[in-house]
């Protein structure tokens, strides 16, 4: 099933718009966040990129400290691109999460991403 929603999202990419039709997100939160999944995170978090996420960004942002660079590399662009669009409340709840994720994991794009959000205040 999250195959197919990742097919079919990747056929619209030429497309400047978001997907209106974001019924996609919450399969592909529950699949990135599966364990069962680590080896396609990166196309997963991939096809987040022109939906509305917004709503699901504290389940994206611990993978910035991921291993993988591609996972990490697309879960920080994700934050990134709702720099404008992040309510205080969710900018707050950002930083605290990747300060949790700090404590326990000191890699660098972390750090960039903590400095990034508190930028944002």
């Amino acid at each position: 099933m999250h195959t197919k929603i990742i097919q079919e999202l990747l056929f619209q990419e030429d497309s400047e718009e978001a997907i209106p039709d974001d019924r996609a997100v919450e399969p592909l939160i529950q699949a990135i966040m599966d364990p069962r999944t680590s080896g396609s995170r990166g196309t997963f978090l991939y096809a987040l990129e022109r939906l509305d996420y917004i709503l699901h960004i504290e389940h994206i942002i611990p993978f910035i400290g991921d291993t993988s660079l591609e996972v990490c590399a697309q879960s920080f662009m994700l934050l990134e691109q709702l720099k404008d669009k992040l309510s205080d409340e969710q900018i707050l709840t950002c930083e605290q999460v990747i300060e949790q994720q700090i404590r326990h994991n000191e890699r660098k794009l972390l750090v960039v991403a903590l400095d990034m959000v508190r930028s944002w205040k």
